[in-house]
């Protein structure tokens, strides 16, 4: 385009197409799921067209219930594990394939993120914002898993001063997503001529049912601890509170909350995060301490009512279906823990996607246009797409290594960047994940530490999804023959939880700038952890084709690495298709 002289615009329209799934609409975890686009719709816009899945949680059919969600940052994206995308035809050329897609979509997430995008996620795409009704007064810091009153995954309270509806399925609501794809053709502001690659079709493989669940922030005994409700006293009075002592003959059924972190300020039950049916246990939220019923494994206390109590009281009302004995003197730092995931030998939520289609944003060309288009094809013209991509290498390190030379075997023309994610490789199960008693600690609360209150630990409920830093000392990469940066990237502050490195995040941000992901926020750089590197700067490539490629990292610090590690090292590159007379073909 010329700013002094007038250049031909093309008018043309655009309607939404709507694809169904083959096999079927209705799809569980682990199933494949195919989408076969066809050829007639010519062009498509792939950046405004999205996949339009239904989802509806369902509760573990044996123990007692907790109110679960999908991953607050990802959404409905968690539920896509691995995504191909081939030409159609009888040709079928794998044009791009995505493992751990849901991976590569956490670390843009978590980086590519502000207030208005993470609004905008948890309007199409399932994912949940932190919500000020249900916030903490201990200075702890905002969680989007705290939220009650607009979670799209479950109903709410019903505002009503006294609450006793048992949580069944029933209480699950089904949640509808429009997930724009992050691939390189779905991600593409360019106009794709699906009629020339004769269709495309779309293979997703959905999650397994242990990775995608989460639990709310303020029941969780080992997240956050201080977000819990604190408990009160057993008469509800506030000039004379009774507590229980350790005795069998104080034993009680009901009990009072005290009105920290929001709990009875809309003078009703909403801001109350636990439901019906629910074994409970109190812990001190001074010491992480456990004051355990006695008896629980014989009368388990479980939530059978919430109400509020107006008056002098002005609190929540706990009632309980069996009676709790306290090991020790109750005081008021004692916190609401949930048992429904810890007393279970195994806990197993799953998830159904019903209604899965693809919108097309169809795009119609003139008639001139793709005359013209047609012409030169036949006079031995060629198309070329370009678009950016990603290829996962996976590679694995055991917690036993403390040096390791971790080879890619890249083979892209024109790559970008490379983004390594050190994620964790165990192989725990739904309880032991959404307990989250023994995964990886990302942070602490209240700038504490281990030394200090270990129980203000924070541990991953993400496991498997997000980077571990794991102890990293430093790493370096080898490529071109020589080491890049020429001096180690030193990680131990960062990794230690004590400060912050600034060379391994400027060295990150490089790297997302380059991958196709804005930087735009830092805040989860612990809970998250990537090595960066930018291969080429501007709208520069690296050619990595017959080069010795290898990340070099270093666990020297004197506590050992704890995590098994799964490295998912992508590989930000263009591709291209060529389109020809001849038929298509795929240059990386």
């Amino acid at each position: 385009m010329s700013f002094w002289t007038s250049d031909d615009k093309i008018p043309i329209s655009q309607t939404k197409v709507s694809v169904p799934a083959e096999h079927g609409l209705q799809y569980s975890p682990g199933q494949k799921c195919e989408f076969h686009l066809p050829a007639g719709i010519n062009f498509f816009q792939p950046s405004e067209s999205y996949l339009n899945l239904t989802v509806k949680l369902k509760k573990d059919p044996v123990n007692d219930p907790t109110k679960l969600q999908l991953d607050a940052e990802t959404g409905m994206h968690v539920l896509l594990k691995d995504i191909r995308v081939y030409s159609g035809g009888a040709g079928r050329i794998l044009l791009e394939e995505y493992q751990n897609y849901n991976v590569l979509t956490a670390l843009k997430y978590d980086y590519e993120t502000n207030d208005t995008m993470k609004a905008k996620r948890a309007l199409t795409e399932g994912a949940t914002t932190f919500s000020d009704k249900q916030r903490n007064d201990h200075g702890i810091e905002q969680s989007m898993q705290n939220n009650l009153e607009e979670n799209p995954y479950f109903k709410p309270m019903d505002g009503s001063a006294s609450y006793s509806t048992a949580f069944s399925d029933d209480e699950y609501l089904e949640v509808k997503g429009l997930l724009q794809l992050n691939t390189g053709i779905f991600a593409n502001q360019k106009i794709f001529p699906i009629g020339m690659t004769e269709g495309l079709v779309v293979e997703i493989i959905y999650e397994d049912a242990r990775r995608v669940f989460r639990t709310l922030d303020q029941t969780a005994r080992y997240r956050h601890l201080a977000m819990n409700p604190f408990f009160m006293s057993q008469n509800g009075s506030n000039s004379g509170p009774t507590f229980p002592v350790a005795d069998n003959a104080s034993a009680f059924t009901e009990f009072y909350v005290r009105r920290d972190n929001s709990q009875g300020w809309g003078a009703n039950v909403n801001s109350f995060p636990f439901c019906i049916g629910e074994e409970i246990t109190f812990v001190n939220a001074s010491t992480g301490v456990e004051n355990p019923d006695t008896t629980r494994d014989a009368t388990a206390p479980k939530i059978s009512r919430i109400e509020y109590v107006a008056g002098t009281t002005n609190a929540l009302k706990i009632t309980l279906s069996g009676s709790y004995r306290p090991t020790a003197t109750f005081t008021q730092e004692l916190v609401l823990c949930s048992r429904a995931i810890d007393k279970s030998s195994t806990y197993n939520p799953s998830y159904e996607i019903t209604n899965a289609e693809f919108v097309l944003q169809k795009v119609e060309m003139p008639q001139g246009y793709t005359s013209k288009l047609a012409t030169m094809m036949k006079g031995g013209g060629a198309m070329n797409y370009d678009f950016l991509s990603a290829t996962n290498y996976k590679i694995s390190q055991l917690a036993s290594e403390r040096v390791s030379n971790l080879r890619l075997p890249l083979n892209q023309s024109r790559a970008k960047s490379i983004l390594c994610i050190p994620t964790d490789a165990s192989s725990s199960g739904t309880k032991q994940l959404l307990e989250a008693k023994d995964t990886y600690i990302t942070h602490y609360d209240l700038e504490s530490d281990s030394d200090g209150r270990d129980w203000n630990a924070n541990h991953s409920q993400r496991t498997g999804l997000v980077g571990c830093s794991d102890q990293l000392t430093s790493y370096q990469l080898y490529y071109d023959g020589k080491l890049n940066p020429n001096r180690k990237v030193f990680c131990n502050k960062l990794s230690t939880k004590q400060s912050i490195d600034s060379q391994p995040l400027i060295e990150l941000e490089k790297g997302l700038k380059m991958g196709g992901i804005m930087p735009f926020s830092f805040k989860k750089f612990r809970e998250n952890f990537a090595i960066g590197r930018a291969l080429s700067l501007q709208n520069g490539v690296y050619d990595t084709r017959g080069t010795d490629f290898n990340l070099q990292v270093e666990y020297q610090e004197s506590d050992a690495p704890i995590i098994d590690k799964l490295w998912n090292c992508w590989c930000m590159h263009l591709r291209r298709i060529v389109i020809s007379g001849n038929g298509i073909m795929l240059q990386v």
